[in-house]
């Protein structure tokens, strides 16, 4: 292959990467509206919900329920390192109102093989 024709084809891989870009946008779209996984052929556009983070923190040191010594039942120290596993805590005296935040939905597509 020549310069040549490596510069057409480079310029025609530019082209059909941004119509395959805009293409995948439009599915990603349909799929969010749609809120489920799709598969068709060997191409699914998977859904995400978005990801929940719960601050087990907040929940724990706000409960009038949790003592020092429960904290400390459940804090590990690493040399010059306290660390407080605070999902242990909320669920040591049955803490289930934890606040979380969520991730938007996003949705991936891809070949399957």
């Amino acid at each position: 292959m020549n310069v040549s024709e490596l510069a057409q084809k480079m310029l025609a891989w530019e082209k059909v990467r941004h119509e395959l870009d805009a293409l995948t946008q439009e599915i990603e779209a349909a799929v969010l509206e749609i809120g489920k996984t799709q598969t068709v052929g060997n191409v699914r556009a998977t859904y995400s919900g978005g990801r929940r983070t719960f601050d087990y923190r907040a929940a724990a040191e706000n409960h009038p329920m949790v003592s020092q010594a429960t904290i400390a039942l459940h804090t590990t120290v690493i040399p010059q390192t306290e660390r407080i596993d605070w999902r242990a805590v909320c669920g040591h005296v049955g803490i289930d109102d934890v606040p979380y935040s969520q991730s938007p939905p996003s949705v991936t597509v891809k070949l399957l093989n």
